[in-house]
């Protein structure tokens, strides 16, 4: 899990520093929006099976 924050912020800090102010924005913007479908996503999942657990 932490080798995938390494990576994430890597990519994030390099586009920044490779790609123009324009694409460095779009491919952050990109990603954060994966992350927040992803954590919607996982939410979507859990609390289903907390209810039948309990």
């Amino acid at each position: 899990m932490l080798n995938f924050f390494r990576l994430l912020k890597h990519i994030i800090f390099s586009a920044w520093k490779n790609a123009s102010p324009v694409q460095a924005a779009l491919i952050t913007a990109i990603l954060l929006a994966i992350i927040i479908i992803l954590i919607i996503s996982v939410v979507q999942v859990i609390v289903p099976f907390t209810y039948i657990a309990i």
